[in-house]
């Protein structure tokens, strides 16, 4: 196919089969993001509380789990 010309319109639908099996729709990213920022809080202050619920305060702990969270998702390029 190198070098032949598509229509327009066939090129435009290899397009968008390309971004939407790309996950590029940005749906997808947005779900992800927030099970990330809110999910992974959450879920660890529970653990934290059926291991060990005085150990450290739910103030400090959950801002620390957040903050780790976020910076984690700036590592892997996700945000």
């Amino acid at each position: 196919m190198e070098g032949k010309k598509i229509p327009k319109e066939e090129f435009q639908k290899l397009l968008q089969d390309v971004l939407i099996g790309a996950g590029f729709t940005g749906v997808g990213g947005i779900k992800e993001f927030l099970l990330f920022i809110f999910g992974v809080p959450a879920f660890a202050v529970f653990l934290k509380n059926r291991i060990g619920p005085t150990f450290i305060p739910n103030d400090l702990f959950t801002p620390a789990v957040t903050s780790a969270t976020v910076f984690l998702l700036a590592k892997l390029k996700k945000i």
